[in-house]
C-alpha cells in the first residue's frame, strides 16, 4: 500500500471513528475491558447498521485507496492484464484492492513460507550451523558465531581470518539461494491463492 493510501486511510479512521464514538449508541462492549466494541450506526437511507472498528477501518481503506486512485468501478482492459504490453503504469483498478491485503497475509503465514523454502536444512548445512551456534549464546555481539562455525567446518585456530571469511562467503551465497526459494515459495503462495478466487 502507498504512503499516501496509508496516511489518508489512518485519517480517515480517526476521523469517522470520533464522530460514530460520539454520535452513535453503543450496541456492544469488550468483555475484559467494559470499552465500547460497536456502534448502532444509521446510514443515509435510514438503515440501523452495527459496526465496529474493524468495520470503519475497512471503509478507511477502502476510501483512501479510491481517493488516491484506485478504481472499484472500472474493468481492467488488455493493456493492465497482459505482462509486458503496458508502457507505464497506469490507473490501478479493482483486480488491484486485494493486493492492498497481500502485506499481512503473507506475514500472518511467515512461519510457514519459511518452513517451505527451509526444508529440511541440507541445503543451507553453514546457515544451519550458525543458527544453531546463535541459539545457545547469550549475547550474539560476543559470542563469536561465525569463528565457531569456521573452526567447526574447517578445523585449526578458532578465528582465523581466512577461514572465517571463507564461513561468512559461504553463508551469504546459502542466503541467496535461501532468499531465491522464499521469494519463489511467496510467489507459489500468491499464485494459488489468485487462482483459488
Amino acid at each position: 500500500m502507498s504512503d499516501d493510501v496509508t496516511q489518508d486511510a489512518v485519517l480517515m479512521f480517526a476521523k469517522r471513528l470520533h464522530k460514530i464514538v460520539t454520535t452513535c449508541e453503543v450496541s456492544a462492549f469488550l468483555v475484559a475491558t467494559r470499552q465500547p466494541s460497536a456502534w448502532q450506526y444509521v446510514r443515509r437511507d435510514g438503515d440501523v447498521i452495527v459496526v465496529s472498528r474493524r468495520t470503519v477501518g475497512y471503509w478507511a481503506v477502502r476510501d483512501a485507496a479510491a481517493r488516491n486512485g484506485y478504481r472499484l468501478d472500472v474493468r481492467p482492459d488488455a493493456a493492465d492484464t497482459v505482462a509486458g504490453l503496458q508502457a507505464m503504469r497506469g490507473v490501478p483498478h479493482a483486480d488491484k484492492l486485494p493486493s492492498l491485503a497481500l502485506a499481512p497475509y503473507l506475514a500472518g503465514h511467515s512461519e510457514t513460507i519459511f518452513r517451505t523454502a527451509w526444508g529440511d536444512g541440507t541445503k543451507f548445512p553453514i546457515l544451519a550451523d550458525v543458527l544453531d551456534q546463535a541459539s545457545t549464546a547469550d549475547d550474539l555481539g560476543r559470542a563469536g558465531i561465525m569463528g565457531k562455525t569456521a573452526q567447526k567446518i574447517f578445523g585449526g585456530p578458532r578465528n582465523s581470518s581466512s577461514k572465517v571469511q571463507r564461513t561468512r562467503d559461504a553463508a551469504l551465497a546459502e542466503w541467496r539461494d535461501l532468499s531465491a526459494s522464499l521469494d519463489a515459495v511467496r510467489d507459489d503462495m500468491v499464485f494459488r491463492s489468485a487462482q483459488s478466487q
